[in-house]
């Protein structure tokens, strides 16, 4: 017998995207329960039209209330949570169905595939689809979650969970960059709402750290963490005695406080370690913070530990793709870049569109085997895994980091797409510096200035290249804007112009007190 399909999706002035959503899901579903959250531009009309079953909510500011009013008009065999900007396959649609006819399966993990602004993506394995059961409801206001009653349910009925790898496209980060911004901010004020009524809401803090890592937010990210910490001293340690989601937010809070401290890090860690349920999030900081400071050994005992860990709705790139990452740096600073390289490669057999990885596997290609063999690599990839801009980003980024400045432009350009954008962009402006393309590398440093804080080192470089003063101001910690500066200056000292160099070295006092190291920095390499 077919199992039916319900699925439910929350609603609000999505009218733009319910042609697509509908015409994706035709075939997936026997029942369409939207519940609409106060539209007025006919999201529901364009849904009722389809033959859905039309709820209203009024908004609360609680996505999980919202889900739950969804969860009970569904009458089918199996719930499926979507959202009217995420799009499925047929492919999709053939494994989904397939696994809800088999009896053992309770759950599925579906995998999440966001297309950023600049055209890479972002994949996430996350738990939205179960069987029709009361005991499944969501929790929490923002971000959430419904797997502690799936888990109930799975245990009683004696069922498992499984995976559907065909991904769900979600198509939410490539509107504009102020309607992303937006969504940022609108989840940013529910969850102040929430921390506001409740500073104690370990959980809401966790959600805030979650998403400065999102949106690369490193001031909101230190900020939140200090704010956590404070909590968390005050709660003790039964407030993460237990917790499934403990050792991620002491993680966070670590990477947000001591990011260029790996000792206090460490100490931090340690603290907490015996009061947390083991996860990855929590041994792969750890193992950050031993190679930090030498302890290779420690290092790549907790980045297997990483591995070991892998769970089926855990993180790939904690359990999967990071950790082994991390073991390729160990083998490198081991004199092992062949062991280094074969870790990359298990990497990219997780996540064949990772950038870091990628790039790690393009550059180590280049510097042991040359060009030839790496654009061997690169067809063979791309045969795979279809052409991406995750690897002309790497290709372009391993030849400028080894000194091969006419190599990189050209696949750096094709990353960056047309207008350039995002941090692809940004490499290839340092590209083109590198280059002596002065002019043309200052022109799309600005035009990047507003959707990309660490634009703004690049603009002080080419202001204090002119003798002109600079008034910025950059939303980055004094580390990240360190290690932006040192991109910049290690592109000029690329290009050997000496002229520039020497500008540059005369005018560094005037940014002195923020980059303390950059004189002595240009006197060494020069």
């Amino acid at each position: 017998m077919n199992a039916t399909v319900s699925i439910a999706l929350i609603v609000r002035d999505e009218a733009e995207m319910v042609p697509g959503f509908l015409e994706s899901v035709r075939g997936l579903w026997d029942e369409l329960i939207v519940v609409d959250t106060g539209s007025t531009d006919g999201t529901p009309e364009l849904f009722a039209s389809a033959g859905a079953r039309i709820f209203h909510h009024q908004w609360t500011d609680d996505f999980a209330a919202a889900r739950n009013v969804a969860l009970e008009q569904t009458t089918c065999d199996w719930v499926l949570v979507l959202d009217a900007d995420e799009r499925v396959s047929p492919e999709f649609i053939r494994a989904f169905l397939s696994k809800c006819d088999d009896e053992a399966v309770g759950a599925l993990a579906l995998k999440i595939s966001s297309v950023m602004p600049y055209g890479h993506r972002r994949e996430a394995w996350v738990l939205r689809a179960f069987r029709r059961d009361d005991e499944v409801k969501y929790r929490h206001a923002v971000r959430e979650d419904c797997s502690s009653g799936v888990a109930r349910m799975l245990a009683r009925t004696q069922r498992g969970i499984e995976r559907v790898e065909a991904p769900i496209n979600h198509l939410g980060y490539v509107r504009t960059r102020d309607a992303a911004s937006a969504k940022k901010q609108r989840e940013l004020e529910l969850l102040e709402k929430r921390l506001a009524a409740d500073p104690n809401d370990l959980y809401s803090h966790l959600k805030v750290l979650e998403l400065a890592r999102f949106w690369r937010d490193s001031v909101l990210w230190n900020e939140a963490a200090k704010r956590a910490v404070a909590r968390l001293d005050e709660a003790g340690s039964d407030a993460v005695h237990g917790r499934s989601w403990g050792g991620e937010l002491i993680a966070l809070i670590a990477e947000g406080l001591f990011r260029a401290d790996g000792e206090a890090g460490l100490l931090f860690l340690e603290r907490w370690e015996p009061f947390l349920v083991p996860g990855a999030p929590f041994f792969f900081r750890r193992a950050q913070h031993e190679e930090a400071r030498g302890d290779l050994v420690a290092a790549s005992r907790d980045f297997s530990r990483c591995l070991e860990l892998g769970e089926l709705l855990g993180d790939q790139l904690l359990t999967g793709v990071r950790p082994r990452l991390g073991l390729a740096r160990l083998a490198l600073m081991s004199g092992r870049p062949r062991e280094a390289l074969q870790h990359v490669d298990e990497a990219l057999e997780v996540q064949p569109r990772d950038p870091e990885a990628l790039v790690a596997a393009a550059a180590l290609r280049l510097q042991l085997d040359g060009a030839e063999h790496l654009a061997a690599w690169v067809a063979a990839h791309e045969v795979r895994h279809g052409a991406s801009p995750e690897v002309a980003w790497a290709v372009g980024d391993a030849a400028l980091t080894l000194g091969k400045v006419a190599s990189a432009i050209a696949p750096l350009r094709r990353a960056a797409g047309v207008p350039p954008a995002g941090p692809a962009a940004l490499r290839l402006a340092q590209a083109l510096l590198a280059d002596g393309q002065l002019q043309a590398a200052e022109t799309l440093t600005r035009s990047l200035l507003k959707a990309e804080p660490e634009a703004g080192l690049g603009v002080l470089v080419f202001d204090l290249l002119s003798g002109q003063d600079t008034e910025l101001e950059l939303e980055l910690t004094p580390e990240t804007a360190s290690a932006s500066m040192r991109h910049w200056v290690d592109a000029l000292l690329r290009s050997g112009n000496v002229e520039w160099l020497t500008t540059l070295q005369r005018n560094s006092a005037a940014v002195g007190e923020a980059f303390p190291w950059l004189n002595d920095y240009l006197r060494r390499a020069s």
